[in-house]
Protein backbone atom coordinates (compact mmCIF):
# COMPACT_ATOMS: atom_id res chain seq x y z
CA UNK A 1 0.00 0.00 0.00
CA UNK A 2 1.56 3.20 -1.02
CA UNK A 3 1.99 5.98 1.77
CA UNK A 4 0.24 9.23 1.78
CA UNK A 5 2.12 10.77 4.62
CA UNK A 6 6.15 11.12 5.74
CA UNK A 7 7.20 11.37 9.43
CA UNK A 8 10.40 11.63 10.28
CA UNK A 9 11.30 10.48 14.24
CA UNK A 10 14.44 12.09 15.86
CA UNK A 11 16.08 9.45 18.26
CA UNK A 12 15.70 5.81 18.16
CA UNK A 13 14.83 5.30 22.03
CA UNK A 14 11.83 3.90 23.02
CA UNK A 15 9.63 6.55 22.33
CA UNK A 16 10.66 7.07 19.22
CA UNK A 17 10.77 2.46 18.41
CA UNK A 18 7.41 3.14 19.59
CA UNK A 19 6.34 6.10 17.60
CA UNK A 20 7.95 4.12 14.50
CA UNK A 21 6.27 0.86 15.09
CA UNK A 22 2.83 2.69 15.02
CA UNK A 23 3.22 4.68 11.86
CA UNK A 24 5.05 1.34 10.35
CA UNK A 25 1.54 -0.54 10.87
CA UNK A 26 -0.59 2.35 9.96
CA UNK A 27 1.32 2.30 6.34
CA UNK A 28 3.05 5.62 6.71
CA UNK A 29 6.67 6.18 5.72
CA UNK A 30 8.11 7.01 8.24
CA UNK A 31 12.10 7.36 8.62
CA UNK A 32 14.22 7.15 12.37
CA UNK A 33 17.42 9.19 12.55
CA UNK A 34 19.92 8.35 15.33
CA UNK A 35 22.33 10.03 16.42
CA UNK A 36 24.30 7.39 18.06
CA UNK A 37 26.19 4.25 16.84
CA UNK A 38 22.78 1.60 18.06
CA UNK A 39 19.40 1.78 18.78
CA UNK A 40 17.38 1.56 22.53
CA UNK A 41 18.22 5.05 24.08
CA UNK A 42 18.73 4.06 27.62
CA UNK A 43 17.65 0.92 27.20
CA UNK A 44 21.19 0.59 25.42
CA UNK A 45 23.19 -3.08 26.35
CA UNK A 46 26.99 -3.96 25.33
CA UNK A 47 28.66 -7.57 25.55
CA UNK A 48 31.62 -7.87 27.30
CA UNK A 49 33.04 -11.56 26.87
CA UNK A 50 30.25 -13.72 28.00
CA UNK A 51 28.41 -11.34 29.87
CA UNK A 52 25.16 -9.29 28.30
CA UNK A 53 25.34 -5.90 30.02
CA UNK A 54 22.25 -3.54 30.49
CA UNK A 55 23.76 -0.55 30.41
CA UNK A 56 20.28 1.49 31.57
CA UNK A 57 16.64 0.52 32.00
CA UNK A 58 16.60 -3.34 32.85
CA UNK A 59 13.33 -4.22 34.07
CA UNK A 60 9.29 -3.20 33.98
CA UNK A 61 6.85 -3.30 36.41
CA UNK A 62 3.55 -5.26 36.44
CA UNK A 63 1.77 -1.45 36.62
CA UNK A 64 3.62 -0.63 32.69
CA UNK A 65 -0.07 -1.93 31.17
CA UNK A 66 1.29 -0.32 27.85
CA UNK A 67 4.38 -1.97 28.35
CA UNK A 68 2.64 -5.38 28.54
CA UNK A 69 0.63 -4.80 25.41
CA UNK A 70 3.58 -3.78 22.89
CA UNK A 71 5.95 -6.70 24.64
CA UNK A 72 3.80 -9.33 23.49
CA UNK A 73 2.68 -8.00 20.61
CA UNK A 74 6.23 -7.96 19.77
CA UNK A 75 6.65 -11.66 20.53
CA UNK A 76 8.79 -10.63 23.65
CA UNK A 77 6.25 -11.50 26.85
CA UNK A 78 7.34 -10.28 30.36
CA UNK A 79 7.80 -12.68 32.91
CA UNK A 80 8.48 -11.90 36.84
CA UNK A 81 11.67 -12.79 38.14
CA UNK A 82 11.55 -16.09 39.92
CA UNK A 83 13.56 -15.21 43.00
CA UNK A 84 13.40 -13.66 46.02
CA UNK A 85 14.15 -10.00 45.34
CA UNK A 86 15.67 -8.38 49.05
CA UNK A 87 17.35 -5.66 49.35
CA UNK A 88 19.34 -3.52 52.50
CA UNK A 89 20.06 -0.35 53.90
CA UNK A 90 22.89 1.06 55.31
CA UNK A 91 23.04 2.42 58.80
CA UNK A 92 25.03 2.22 61.74
CA UNK A 93 27.48 0.18 60.48
CA UNK A 94 25.60 -2.83 59.12
CA UNK A 95 22.92 -3.55 56.62
CA UNK A 96 19.11 -3.70 57.20
CA UNK A 97 17.13 -6.03 55.46
CA UNK A 98 13.99 -5.25 53.31
CA UNK A 99 12.96 -8.70 52.09
CA UNK A 100 10.81 -8.95 49.02
CA UNK A 101 8.94 -12.10 48.28
CA UNK A 102 5.33 -12.47 49.19
CA UNK A 103 6.46 -15.59 51.87
CA UNK A 104 4.73 -14.36 55.23
CA UNK A 105 7.62 -15.42 57.12
CA UNK A 106 9.74 -12.83 55.29
CA UNK A 107 7.08 -10.04 55.59
CA UNK A 108 6.98 -10.87 58.95
CA UNK A 109 10.97 -10.14 58.83
CA UNK A 110 10.64 -6.95 57.29
CA UNK A 111 8.17 -6.04 59.89
CA UNK A 112 11.09 -6.86 62.69
CA UNK A 113 13.54 -4.73 60.83
CA UNK A 114 11.24 -1.57 61.33
CA UNK A 115 10.21 -2.22 64.80
CA UNK A 116 13.53 -3.02 65.98
CA UNK A 117 14.43 0.80 65.65
CA UNK A 118 17.71 -0.17 64.59
CA UNK A 119 16.72 1.33 61.32
CA UNK A 120 14.17 3.82 62.12
CA UNK A 121 13.92 5.11 65.59
CA UNK A 122 9.96 5.07 67.43
CA UNK A 123 9.42 8.61 65.71
CA UNK A 124 11.14 7.37 61.97
CA UNK A 125 8.55 4.55 61.75
CA UNK A 126 5.68 6.36 62.62
CA UNK A 127 6.47 8.82 59.86
CA UNK A 128 6.93 6.30 57.30
CA UNK A 129 3.36 4.45 58.33
CA UNK A 130 2.48 8.28 58.09
CA UNK A 131 3.46 8.65 54.59
CA UNK A 132 2.39 5.24 53.32
CA UNK A 133 -0.83 5.46 54.42
CA UNK A 134 -1.10 9.26 52.64
CA UNK A 135 0.40 7.23 49.46
CA UNK A 136 -2.26 4.08 49.53
CA UNK A 137 -4.98 6.92 50.01
CA UNK A 138 -4.06 8.71 46.54
CA UNK A 139 -3.00 5.53 44.85
CA UNK A 140 -5.58 5.63 42.15
CA UNK A 141 -4.38 9.06 41.10
CA UNK A 142 -0.69 6.63 40.61
CA UNK A 143 -1.60 5.13 37.46
CA UNK A 144 1.32 5.48 34.85
CA UNK A 145 -1.38 4.26 32.07
CA UNK A 146 -3.60 7.61 33.10
CA UNK A 147 -1.10 10.18 34.01
CA UNK A 148 -3.59 12.82 34.06
CA UNK A 149 -4.78 11.40 37.17
CA UNK A 150 -1.54 12.30 39.36
CA UNK A 151 -2.09 16.15 38.30
CA UNK A 152 -3.80 17.18 41.40
CA UNK A 153 -1.24 16.21 43.51
CA UNK A 154 1.56 17.91 41.58
CA UNK A 155 2.53 20.39 43.58
CA UNK A 156 5.39 23.16 43.00
CA UNK A 157 7.48 20.75 46.24
CA UNK A 158 10.29 18.53 45.91
CA UNK A 159 10.04 15.50 47.73
CA UNK A 160 12.62 16.83 50.56
CA UNK A 161 10.13 19.87 50.96
CA UNK A 162 7.41 18.00 51.36
CA UNK A 163 8.80 15.47 54.00
CA UNK A 164 10.48 18.25 55.99
CA UNK A 165 6.92 20.21 56.07
CA UNK A 166 4.58 17.19 56.22
CA UNK A 167 6.32 14.15 57.46
CA UNK A 168 9.26 14.59 58.97
CA UNK A 169 12.89 13.87 57.63
CA UNK A 170 14.42 10.87 59.16
CA UNK A 171 11.92 8.16 57.19
CA UNK A 172 13.23 10.04 53.99
CA UNK A 173 16.91 9.93 55.28
CA UNK A 174 16.95 6.55 56.27
CA UNK A 175 14.10 4.81 54.15
CA UNK A 176 12.34 6.64 51.23
CA UNK A 177 15.10 8.75 49.84
CA UNK A 178 17.31 5.53 49.71
CA UNK A 179 14.95 3.94 47.51
CA UNK A 180 14.27 6.94 45.44
CA UNK A 181 18.01 7.35 44.87
CA UNK A 182 18.04 3.73 43.55
CA UNK A 183 14.73 4.33 41.08
CA UNK A 184 15.51 8.13 39.98
CA UNK A 185 18.75 8.24 40.22
CA UNK A 186 18.80 11.20 41.95
CA UNK A 187 18.41 12.83 45.73
CA UNK A 188 15.06 13.86 47.65
CA UNK A 189 15.90 17.42 46.86
CA UNK A 190 15.87 17.20 42.97
CA UNK A 191 12.78 15.15 42.85
CA UNK A 192 9.40 16.67 42.79
CA UNK A 193 7.05 14.71 45.02
CA UNK A 194 4.00 13.90 42.66
CA UNK A 195 6.46 11.97 40.94
CA UNK A 196 8.02 10.58 44.12
CA UNK A 197 4.31 9.04 45.17
CA UNK A 198 3.87 7.26 42.05
CA UNK A 199 7.53 5.64 42.24
CA UNK A 200 7.70 4.51 45.67
CA UNK A 201 3.93 3.19 45.15
CA UNK A 202 4.54 1.03 42.40
CA UNK A 203 8.14 -0.29 43.70
CA UNK A 204 7.31 -1.07 46.98
CA UNK A 205 4.44 0.70 48.96
CA UNK A 206 1.91 -1.05 47.06
CA UNK A 207 2.74 -4.66 49.09
CA UNK A 208 2.97 -5.83 45.20
CA UNK A 209 5.74 -4.90 43.54
CA UNK A 210 7.81 -7.77 40.95
CA UNK A 211 10.29 -6.57 38.61
CA UNK A 212 9.05 -8.04 35.10
CA UNK A 213 11.57 -8.55 32.18
CA UNK A 214 11.18 -10.46 29.14
CA UNK A 215 12.66 -13.43 27.77
CA UNK A 216 16.57 -12.46 26.98
CA UNK A 217 16.36 -9.41 28.73
CA UNK A 218 16.34 -5.51 27.78
CA UNK A 219 17.87 -6.29 24.62
CA UNK A 220 15.56 -8.68 23.81
CA UNK A 221 12.85 -6.03 23.35
CA UNK A 222 14.61 -3.57 22.12
CA UNK A 223 16.12 -5.97 19.08
CA UNK A 224 12.14 -6.71 18.23
CA UNK A 225 11.56 -3.33 17.96
CA UNK A 226 14.37 -2.70 16.30
CA UNK A 227 13.73 -5.65 13.69
CA UNK A 228 10.01 -4.41 13.33
CA UNK A 229 11.35 -0.81 11.99
CA UNK A 230 14.54 -1.55 10.67
CA UNK A 231 14.15 -0.46 7.02
CA UNK A 232 13.46 2.94 8.70
CA UNK A 233 16.19 3.27 11.10
CA UNK A 234 19.23 5.64 10.28
CA UNK A 235 22.11 4.84 12.58
CA UNK A 236 25.00 7.39 13.78
CA UNK A 237 22.42 10.35 11.60
CA UNK A 238 22.32 13.27 14.06
CA UNK A 239 19.56 16.05 13.32
CA UNK A 240 21.54 19.34 13.10
CA UNK A 241 17.60 21.65 13.15
CA UNK A 242 13.86 20.90 12.84
CA UNK A 243 12.95 22.78 9.60
CA UNK A 244 10.25 24.96 11.26
CA UNK A 245 8.89 27.55 8.28
CA UNK A 246 5.46 29.12 8.84
CA UNK A 247 4.74 27.70 12.27
CA UNK A 248 4.77 24.25 10.51
CA UNK A 249 7.09 21.51 10.76
CA UNK A 250 8.40 20.93 7.19
CA UNK A 251 11.31 18.39 8.20
CA UNK A 252 14.76 17.97 9.78
CA UNK A 253 17.95 19.37 8.39
CA UNK A 254 21.23 16.28 8.95
CA UNK A 255 25.03 16.72 7.88
CA UNK A 256 24.20 15.32 4.26
CA UNK A 257 21.10 17.52 3.57
CA UNK A 258 17.01 18.38 4.32
CA UNK A 259 14.80 16.12 4.85
CA UNK A 260 11.30 16.96 4.14
CA UNK A 261 8.34 15.89 6.27
CA UNK A 262 4.45 16.35 7.02
CA UNK A 263 5.26 16.18 10.31
CA UNK A 264 8.29 15.24 12.79
CA UNK A 265 8.19 13.63 16.20
CA UNK A 266 10.75 14.57 18.51
CA UNK A 267 11.72 11.73 20.95
CA UNK A 268 15.00 13.29 22.32
CA UNK A 269 15.62 14.31 26.03
CA UNK A 270 14.32 18.05 26.29
CA UNK A 271 18.16 19.42 26.30
CA UNK A 272 18.53 18.27 22.60
CA UNK A 273 14.95 19.21 21.33
CA UNK A 274 15.72 22.92 22.55
CA UNK A 275 19.15 22.68 21.02
CA UNK A 276 17.82 21.66 17.37
CA UNK A 277 14.17 23.15 17.95
CA UNK A 278 15.43 27.13 18.06
CA UNK A 279 12.69 28.97 16.83
CA UNK A 280 9.93 26.97 18.97
CA UNK A 281 7.48 29.43 20.72
CA UNK A 282 8.60 31.12 24.21
CA UNK A 283 5.81 29.80 26.18
CA UNK A 284 6.93 26.25 24.56
CA UNK A 285 10.62 26.86 25.59
CA UNK A 286 9.89 28.08 28.97
CA UNK A 287 7.97 25.05 29.86
CA UNK A 288 10.41 22.80 28.33
CA UNK A 289 13.55 24.42 29.78
CA UNK A 290 11.56 23.23 33.43
CA UNK A 291 12.41 19.39 32.54
CA UNK A 292 15.42 18.06 34.01
CA UNK A 293 17.32 14.88 34.03
CA UNK A 294 19.75 12.68 36.97
CA UNK A 295 23.06 12.52 36.12
CA UNK A 296 24.71 9.32 37.44
CA UNK A 297 27.82 6.94 36.45
CA UNK A 298 27.41 3.25 36.69
CA UNK A 299 30.46 0.51 36.85
CA UNK A 300 29.59 -2.88 35.99
CA UNK A 301 31.87 -5.70 37.16
CA UNK A 302 31.84 -9.25 36.01
CA UNK A 303 32.37 -11.39 39.21
CA UNK A 304 33.00 -15.19 40.00
CA UNK A 305 30.28 -14.75 42.51
CA UNK A 306 28.45 -11.87 44.03
CA UNK A 307 29.79 -10.19 47.48
CA UNK A 308 26.14 -9.71 48.41
CA UNK A 309 24.30 -12.18 50.66
CA UNK A 310 22.23 -15.13 49.23
CA UNK A 311 19.17 -13.49 47.64
CA UNK A 312 20.27 -10.09 47.63
CA UNK A 313 19.88 -8.10 44.23
CA UNK A 314 20.61 -4.52 46.04
CA UNK A 315 21.84 -2.41 48.57
CA UNK A 316 21.54 1.47 49.17
CA UNK A 317 23.40 3.94 51.08
CA UNK A 318 21.82 7.30 52.36
CA UNK A 319 23.27 10.36 51.48
CA UNK A 320 23.64 10.69 55.40
CA UNK A 321 26.12 7.56 55.44
CA UNK A 322 28.60 10.20 53.54
CA UNK A 323 30.16 7.05 50.73
CA UNK A 324 29.77 8.64 47.52
CA UNK A 325 27.84 4.99 46.78
CA UNK A 326 24.57 5.02 46.34
CA UNK A 327 24.06 1.88 45.71
CA UNK A 328 24.82 -1.92 44.40
CA UNK A 329 23.11 -4.43 42.54
CA UNK A 330 23.35 -8.01 41.60
CA UNK A 331 21.84 -7.70 38.61
CA UNK A 332 22.48 -11.43 37.16
CA UNK A 333 19.97 -12.19 40.13
CA UNK A 334 17.47 -10.18 38.34
CA UNK A 335 17.79 -11.24 34.63
CA UNK A 336 20.12 -14.37 35.11
CA UNK A 337 21.35 -14.12 31.08
CA UNK A 338 23.36 -11.47 32.13
CA UNK A 339 26.12 -13.43 33.12
CA UNK A 340 27.51 -16.86 32.54
CA UNK A 341 26.42 -19.51 34.87
CA UNK A 342 27.74 -19.37 37.89
CA UNK A 343 29.23 -15.96 37.44
CA UNK A 344 27.57 -12.47 38.58
CA UNK A 345 27.14 -9.23 37.28
CA UNK A 346 27.75 -6.36 40.31
CA UNK A 347 26.43 -2.73 39.38
CA UNK A 348 27.69 0.18 41.44
CA UNK A 349 25.76 3.26 41.22
CA UNK A 350 27.00 6.93 41.85
CA UNK A 351 24.55 9.73 41.34
CA UNK A 352 24.73 13.41 41.26
CA UNK A 353 27.33 15.74 43.01
CA UNK A 354 29.77 12.40 42.97
CA UNK A 355 28.69 11.19 39.56
CA UNK A 356 30.03 14.53 38.28
CA UNK A 357 33.18 14.20 39.81
CA UNK A 358 33.76 11.04 38.49
CA UNK A 359 32.52 12.19 34.71
CA UNK A 360 36.06 14.39 35.12
CA UNK A 361 38.18 11.03 35.54
CA UNK A 362 39.56 8.19 33.14
CA UNK A 363 37.13 5.02 33.26
CA UNK A 364 40.68 3.22 34.97
CA UNK A 365 40.66 5.78 37.65
CA UNK A 366 36.56 5.67 38.91
CA UNK A 367 36.58 1.61 38.48
CA UNK A 368 39.59 1.80 41.10
CA UNK A 369 37.80 4.50 42.75
CA UNK A 370 34.84 2.66 42.87
CA UNK A 371 36.12 -0.63 43.64
CA UNK A 372 38.01 0.18 46.70
CA UNK A 373 35.26 1.69 48.13
CA UNK A 374 32.47 -1.58 47.61
CA UNK A 375 35.18 -3.26 49.39
CA UNK A 376 35.36 -1.32 52.59
CA UNK A 377 31.33 -2.70 52.77
CA UNK A 378 31.74 -6.21 51.18
CA UNK A 379 35.74 -7.71 51.72
CA UNK A 380 34.34 -10.20 49.36
CA UNK A 381 34.70 -8.17 46.55
CA UNK A 382 37.44 -9.47 44.75
CA UNK A 383 40.03 -6.72 44.21
CA UNK A 384 40.48 -8.16 40.97
CA UNK A 385 37.30 -8.95 38.74
CA UNK A 386 36.69 -10.72 36.23
CA UNK A 387 36.58 -7.39 33.91
CA UNK A 388 34.84 -3.56 34.65
CA UNK A 389 33.27 -0.91 32.42
CA UNK A 390 31.93 2.57 33.03
CA UNK A 391 28.85 3.85 31.26
CA UNK A 392 28.17 8.07 32.43
CA UNK A 393 24.64 9.16 31.68
CA UNK A 394 24.98 12.98 32.00
CA UNK A 395 20.78 12.78 31.56
CA UNK A 396 19.81 9.48 33.19
CA UNK A 397 16.13 9.62 34.19
CA UNK A 398 13.65 12.13 33.92
CA UNK A 399 13.12 14.03 37.54
CA UNK A 400 9.66 15.92 37.03
CA UNK A 401 10.38 18.58 39.90
CA UNK A 402 7.24 19.95 40.93
CA UNK A 403 4.53 21.82 39.44
CA UNK A 404 6.41 20.45 35.76
CA UNK A 405 3.80 17.00 35.15
CA UNK A 406 1.14 19.57 35.40
CA UNK A 407 2.80 22.39 32.62
CA UNK A 408 3.56 19.91 30.26
CA UNK A 409 0.05 18.83 29.88
CA UNK A 410 -1.33 22.24 30.02
CA UNK A 411 1.44 23.30 26.58
CA UNK A 412 -0.04 20.25 25.21
CA UNK A 413 -4.41 21.03 25.90
CA UNK A 414 -4.00 24.64 24.88
CA UNK A 415 -1.63 24.32 22.07
CA UNK A 416 -1.22 28.14 22.36
CA UNK A 417 1.77 28.63 19.96
CA UNK A 418 2.39 25.91 18.82
CA UNK A 419 4.09 24.79 15.77
CA UNK A 420 1.82 22.56 13.37
CA UNK A 421 3.01 18.67 12.38
CA UNK A 422 6.06 19.38 15.72
CA UNK A 423 5.06 16.49 18.05
CA UNK A 424 6.91 15.05 21.38
CA UNK A 425 7.53 12.13 22.73
CA UNK A 426 9.79 10.66 25.86
CA UNK A 427 9.44 9.68 29.24
CA UNK A 428 8.97 13.20 30.33
CA UNK A 429 5.60 13.49 28.56
CA UNK A 430 3.62 11.49 32.04
CA UNK A 431 4.66 10.03 34.57
CA UNK A 432 8.40 9.40 33.83
CA UNK A 433 9.13 5.89 33.11
CA UNK A 434 9.62 3.36 30.55
CA UNK A 435 5.95 2.87 30.40
CA UNK A 436 5.18 6.51 29.52
CA UNK A 437 7.84 7.05 27.05
CA UNK A 438 6.42 4.43 25.01
CA UNK A 439 2.87 5.50 25.85
CA UNK A 440 3.92 8.95 24.44
CA UNK A 441 5.58 7.80 21.32
CA UNK A 442 2.15 5.87 20.42
CA UNK A 443 0.02 9.05 21.59
CA UNK A 444 2.80 11.13 19.07
CA UNK A 445 2.36 8.25 16.27
CA UNK A 446 -1.22 9.03 16.35
CA UNK A 447 -1.45 12.74 16.15
CA UNK A 448 1.29 12.80 13.02
CA UNK A 449 -1.52 9.67 11.62
CA UNK A 450 -4.31 12.02 11.71
CA UNK A 451 -2.34 15.07 9.71
CA UNK A 452 -3.69 15.57 6.21
CA UNK A 453 -1.04 14.47 3.77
Amino acid sequence: MKAKRKVVVIGAGLAGLASAYALTDNHIEVIVLEASAYPGGRAAHDNIREFQIELGANLFLKSYTTAFSIASRLGTPLKPTALPINSGIYRNGRFHCLYGDKQLINSLKTVRTMLSFQLLSPRGVWQAMKFARMVQAQADKLDFDNPGKILSLDRNQSVAEFFETEIGTESLDWLYGPGLAGYTFANPEQVGIAYAKAVLWHNGLNGVAWPWVPDGGMRAFVDAFSKKCRSSIRLSTPVRRILIEGGTARGVITDTGTIESDAVICATPTTALLEIAPELPASMRSVLQRVTYSRCCRVFFGVDSSPLPKNWYAVSFPQKTGTILSGMSHLSLLSPQTAPQGKALIDALLIDKHANELFALSDEEITERVLLKIREYFPKMPSKPLFSHVQKWPEALCLSTGGTMTALDQMQRQGRESVQGLFFAGDYMGIPSLNSALQSGLAAAEKASELPA
